[in-house]
């Protein structure tokens, strides 16, 4: 279902490992958002909705997802290293 306010949005090949979890992440932080997936993901809502800042909040979602990912063999040998666990 579409909403008639609603911006498409293209993700990047390299981020598509990521999108699963970015996207519960931002739902749950942006529960007035729709969220449609494929090609483009497409996110809706209100008409009061900015959807600009909307789409900066889902790429910074996105972008941390990727980094929390690949970072977490480095933080888990710091807290093995620090804990000795």
């Amino acid at each position: 279902m579409m909403l008639r306010n609603s911006r498409k949005v293209l993700v990047e090949l390299v981020f598509l490992p990521f999108l699963e979890d970015a996207l519960a992440r931002f739902a749950y932080l942006n529960p007035t958002v729709q969220v449609e997936i494929g090609p483009p993901i497409t996110l809706a809502g209100p008409a009061g909705l900015d959807l600009a800042e909307a789409v900066r909040d889902f790429q910074f979602t996105l972008c941390r997802q990727k980094i929390y990912a690949e970072t977490q063999s480095v933080r888990s040998a710091l807290i093995h290293g620090v804990m000795g666990r």
